[in-house]
């Protein structure tokens, strides 16, 4: 399936820990603290991306927050399990209000991925929640779970990706009940409202085995991550200016330089628009005209 990022819910793995695995991947852990083999999240990062790690946090149980290096802005990804619907409501409060804590303390201008199990069925009745869904959900109306996930979303500005594509219903579903009688979409991944639409697509899959009543849930975004390697810090790139002499580079490279503008947020400050400004130039130069190194001197040489 082609997966870079994966949050788990349910690992049954006590403590915090995180693992390389056989393909090289890495798997990180929340669990609990006493041993017990409950509840738990993890999040996996294959071998590709996890250079791009910049921290990690396991909160507890419930909620893993880890920080990621992208191209152009960081990437902050809390995973979530929620208490069931059943629960009651201290416990649900106290979930969210950590939760929101989690939030609060995440750097301000990141871009924030929200995903995991929510127990939280969602309206299609996106005209009370402009912005936080579209009108794409599998169920009509919310229940208690649901208000709560979009009370938090409005309060963070965050939209639910489920709710924005047309999918047939059976992509749409989410969890199984044992009966095979009962499919809901209670698995979410919600992102910061500027950036929405970096998110392509995101439906269910039901023929990945996962080993679990949920189905596996793929979404894809237009988000480059980066690491850090060793030629980068003893080489600086520029752009191969000289491109610009040729009529065909010019052309592709307006064009280029007006879509990466036309997706850029706008609801930012004036220091953040020029970084932006100045990123966007840089990077459509690289990429539309290559680029040359330029060795960098070792200053006490």
């Amino acid at each position: 399936y082609g997966i870079d990022i994966l949050g788990i819910t349910e690992t049954h793995r006590p403590f915090s820990d995180e693992i390389v695995l056989d393909n090289g991947g890495l798997l990180i852990n929340s669990g609990r603290t006493d041993g017990i083999r409950r509840q738990g999240v993890g999040l996996y990062l294959s071998k590709k991306i996890k250079n791009s790690l910049i921290s990690y946090v396991p909160v507890s149980e419930r909620l893993l927050s880890i920080r990621l290096h992208s191209k152009h802005i960081n990437i902050s990804v809390v995973v979530a399990y929620a208490p069931t619907e059943d629960a009651d409501d201290k416990e649900k409060a106290d979930y969210y209000q950590q939760l929101n804590s989690v939030f609060i303390e995440l750097p301000k201008h990141d871009i924030k991925l929200l995903c995991g199990d929510f127990n939280a069925r969602i309206t299609s009745d996106n005209q009370l929640w402009p912005g936080v869904l579209g009108s794409q959900s599998l169920h009509t109306l919310s229940n208690d779970n649901g208000k709560r996930l979009l009370d938090f979303c409005a309060l963070h500005r965050m939209t639910i990706g489920g709710t924005l594509f047309q999918h047939r219903d059976i992509h749409k579903g989410t969890w199984k009940s044992p009966d095979g009688r009962t499919v809901t979409q209670i698995d979410h991944v919600c992102i910061s409202t500027d950036w929405s639409h970096s998110l392509l697509d995101l439906r269910s899959y039901r023929g990945a085995d996962i080993g679990s009543d949920h189905f596996l849930v793929r979404g894809r975004f237009r988000i480059r991550l980066k690491a850090v390697s060793d030629s980068d810090r003893k080489h600086r790139r520029v752009p191969a200016v000289e491109g610009l002499r040729n009529g065909i580079l010019v052309d592709n490279y307006n064009v280029a330089l007006k879509n990466r503008f036309d997706v850029l947020p706008a609801d930012v400050s004036l220091e953040e628009k020029w970084t932006n400004f100045m990123n966007g130039v840089t990077d459509v130069s690289l990429d539309v005209l290559g680029c040359s190194f330029i060795q960098v001197r070792n200053p006490a040489a």
